[in-house]
């Protein structure tokens, strides 16, 4: 990757702090405690995976709007991050098979429940017209950021479970062990564009990652419970 780690300008601490609370909210929804309990609820689980899908599916198609008006810094790493959202893509229907989803769930589009379809529209909407920094900020750096986390969660029982088999736990394992190098990433990113005071500044790109990260919440929860 060729993205150079620098350091830390001391607003970047500011900006984790005040993300952690709702970073917490995202592993303490229904679906994460479910799941690192080993005890998620059959139907709702089906419903999750199907609900949330959208979101999984179309995450290449954001990078590639990104990648599209990135900066040179950021080329690299968009194109590479493109490659390997394609893969989860796979991954996460691939979870559909260990849980018994009818593929023709994924094949078919369901409409996307409203909570979703609001998360889906922000996130469309940062990449495309935000300020490059708030854009990143939203999707790599809050999003990516905190999927690591809900694998690493999510996996303490679903490694048990025996029923999933692998396949069924892909989407996750790849997430726990490489999504971390994204948002570190990614936040090189959002520095150079704060640093160059293009209409990115410290405050408006916490506020765009705190506005995805809580839509994200409530999607996951909207999704398990449809």
């Amino acid at each position: 990757m060729a993205v150079e780690i620098t350091p830390h300008p001391p607003w970047v601490a500011d900006l984790d702090a005040t993300l952690e609370p709702s970073r917490q909210a995202i592993l303490d929804t229904p679906v994460i405690i479910d799941a690192s309990e080993n005890q998620l609820v059959d139907g709702q689980i089906q419903n999750f995976l199907v609900g949330f899908y959208p979101i999984i599916r179309d995450f290449p198609q954001w990078l590639q709007m990104l990648l599209d008006r990135s900066p040179t810094m950021g080329r690299e790493f968009f194109t590479d991050n493109i490659r390997v959202e394609r893969r989860h893509d796979a991954m996460w229907r691939a979870m559909g098979d260990g849980f018994n989803v009818h593929k023709k769930r994924f094949q078919e589009p369901e409409p996307m429940i409203p909570e979703v379809k609001k998360f889906h529209a922000y996130l469309t909407d940062m990449c495309r017209n935000a300020e490059f920094g708030q854009a990143v900020s939203a999707t790599n750096y809050a999003v990516e950021g905190v999927a690591q986390k809900i694998s690493e969660k999510a996996l303490r029982g679903l490694a048990k479970n025996e029923k999933i088999g692998p396949r069924g736990r892909w989407w996750l394992e790849e997430h726990a062990k490489y999504d971390d190098e994204h948002p570190i990433h990614a936040l090189e990113i959002i520095k150079d564009c704060v640093k160059r005071g293009d209409g990115d500044t410290p405050e408006k790109v916490t506020q765009s990652a705190l506005e995805s990260l809580s839509l994200m919440k409530v999607s996951m929860e909207a999704s398990y419970h449809a």
